[in-house]
């Protein structure tokens, strides 16, 4: 199987039978959220990077738009800054865009127009990132969306069409990604270096966390190295590969990368 994998600086496609390595794009700065359709790939890209001088609140990310074949055919732009973008997720022809910097969730609807939520109201003042809303996970009517905090983090369960909110689960640090399985929820808790789930689920991964696919036969995770801020775009990540029981059965290295973002497996 091969998987797409967006780092600080590239979008990659992965063989995780071999271990090789191709690029399929570069230079739209740190490239975060992948999401497919039946036709297309999704790809967020941030048009800057962590160690860039340039002020978060200037940023204004864009998504690329790739056909099965990796090739380019369209940039979507919001009518408002995409800043800070996080993992993206399509259901029904929607695009959902997380983007922590205004604690919003953006949805691009299928006639091209542009939707702002905001699951918690809209912050006032210069303050904008209170919950630095990362990572999305749909179940039947409603939408988990993940509040990293900055430190203890909560899963939050809405109903999709009233966008009511149902439910909060505690999980992880500084956590990314939502997932369940076997019933339990689970995520990275990246601030740990580990997986965790609520009902006891822990793996430890060592590094940062952050991104997961599941495999044919297991699952893949995205490993960043700790560094402080203005430094993880020069250090190196791995894609880590478990087994079913999530025994660990190999990493592969991606040095000049940076931070390893999102993982998505090509199908």
């Amino acid at each position: 199987m091969k998987l797409l994998v967006t780092t600080s600086y590239s979008l990659l496609l992965l063989d995780a039978g071999t271990g090789a390595v191709e690029r399929l794009h570069h230079g739209a700065g740190l490239y975060y959220g992948i999401a497919a359709s039946p036709t297309f790939y999704y790809v967020a890209a941030r048009h800057r990077l962590v160690s860039s001088d340039t002020p978060p609140e200037e940023e204004n990310g864009e998504i690329l738009v790739f056909n099965r074949r990796f090739q380019l055919i369209a940039r979507w732009q919001a009518p408002f800054p995409l800043r800070d973008v996080h993992e993206i997720r399509y259901r029904q022809g929607q695009l959902w865009v997380t983007c922590s910097f205004d604690n919003l969730v953006a949805i691009r609807r299928p006639d091209g127009s542009w939707q702002r939520w905001h699951p918690l109201g809209e912050p006032q003042g210069e303050s904008r990132d209170r919950n630095h809303f990362n990572s999305l996970y749909f179940e039947g009517p409603r939408v988990w969306v993940l509040a990293h905090n900055r430190g203890p983090s909560e899963l939050l369960a809405f109903d999709i069409a009233s966008r009511a909110r149902l439910d909060t689960v505690p999980l992880g640090r500084q956590a990314h990604n939502i997932w369940r399985q076997g019933g339990e929820l689970r995520t990275c808790s990246s601030a740990e270096g580990r997986l965790v789930g609520h009902q006891g689920f822990a793996v430890e991964t060592g590094g940062f966390p952050r991104g997961i696919a599941r495999l044919e036969d297991g699952y893949a995770v995205g490993i960043s190295e700790i560094a402080e801020r203005r430094e993880r775009d020069l250090s190196t990540g791995q894609v880590a590969f478990y087994d079913a029981a999530w025994r660990e059965r190999g990493r592969v290295r991606l040095p000049g990368e940076g931070l390893v973002l999102d993982l998505h497996p090509v199908r």
